[in-house]
C-alpha cells in the first residue's frame, strides 16, 4: 500500500466546491461500500474512512469482482479531479467545456490499476452508520447509511417498482426518497409495503436527501 497523506475527511474540508485538479502527490484510503452488480451503482465505487466518503468515476463494468465491497484500499490522487455531485465528493478525469458535470468518468483499467491500490486483508463487511432522518447533514453524503422505523408512503400513485425516486416515511412524518436507475437489475421489483429500514449511500437534491441503494437486500423489512 502506498503511504496515506491525508485523511477523506481533510480532503473535503479543504474542498470549496469548485472542481479543481490535484497536483500534488494525494493518497487517501478507505473502505469499499457499495458494489455494482445489480447496475444501480453505474460505473462507480464509494469508499468510506471515518465517516467521510469519496466517490471514484471509474468508467469500467463489474467493479465488484476487482473491489468487492469491504475491502480496503488506497486511492492515489495526483493528475486527477475533485469535484462534488449530488453533495457526494468525488475523484475523476476533469471535465470537457460544457459538459455539466462535476468530473467524468476515468475509463480505463491501466489507469485504476495505477490509482487504486488494495491491501492484503479480506474484505469486510462494510457496516452502515445507524442514522436518523432529522440529524443527516451535508458532510454525511457519500457514506453508507441506515434509517430505521420507515414505511413506503408515496405521494401520487406511480408504478409499484422500485425504479425512480420512491418516498418513505418515519412515525412523525419526515420523509427520504430512494433511488433506483431504470435500467438497474431490481427497477421492476415491487416496493414492498410495511416497515422497514433502508441503507445506501446518501446523497443530496437540493434541499431534499436522497438514499440510493444498493439492491433490494438494502430495504429489510421490521416487524411493527
Amino acid at each position: 500500500m502506498p503511504p496515506v497523506t491525508t485523511t477523506i475527511g481533510e480532503l473535503r474540508d479543504r474542498f470549496e466546491g469548485t472542481t479543481l485538479r490535484i497536483t500534488n502527490e494525494v493518497t487517501v484510503e478507505g473502505r469499499v461500500t457499495t458494489h455494482d452488480g445489480s447496475a444501480n451503482f453505474y460505473r462507480t465505487l464509494c469508499i468510506e474512512a471515518d465517516g467521510a466518503a469519496l466517490e471514484i468515476m471509474a468508467g469500467l463494468d463489474h467493479l465488484h469482482n476487482d473491489y468487492p465491497p469491504g475491502c480496503r484500499v488506497a486511492v492515489r490522487l495526483q493528475g486527477w479531479a475533485l469535484g462534488e455531485s449530488r453533495g457526494v465528493l468525488q475523484v475523476g478525469r476533469m471535465p470537457s467545456t460544457g459538459s455539466g458535470y462535476a468530473t467524468e468518468y476515468i475509463a480505463s483499467r491501466a489507469a485504476l490499476d495505477r490509482m487504486i491500490v488494495r491491501d492484503g486483508t479480506l474484505p469486510q463487511p462494510p457496516e452502515p452508520t445507524l442514522r436518523k432522518l432529522d440529524e443527516l447533514t451535508p458532510r454525511m453524503c457519500g457514506t453508507l447509511i441506515r434509517i430505521e422505523g420507515l414505511h413506503y408512503a408515496p405521494e401520487s400513485l406511480s408504478p409499484s417498482g422500485w425504479g425512480g425516486y420512491k418516498r418513505f416515511a418515519d412515525d412523525r412524518g419526515a420523509s427520504i426518497c430512494t433511488y433506483v436507475r431504470e435500467y438497474a437489475d431490481f427497477a421492476e421489483a415491487d416496493v414492498p409495503a410495511g416497515r422497514c429500514s433502508l441503507t445506501g449511500i446518501l446523497q443530496r437534491d437540493g434541499d431534499r436527501y436522497i438514499l440510493k441503494i444498493r439492491d433490494t437486500n438494502d430495504c429489510a423489512q421490521s416487524p411493527r
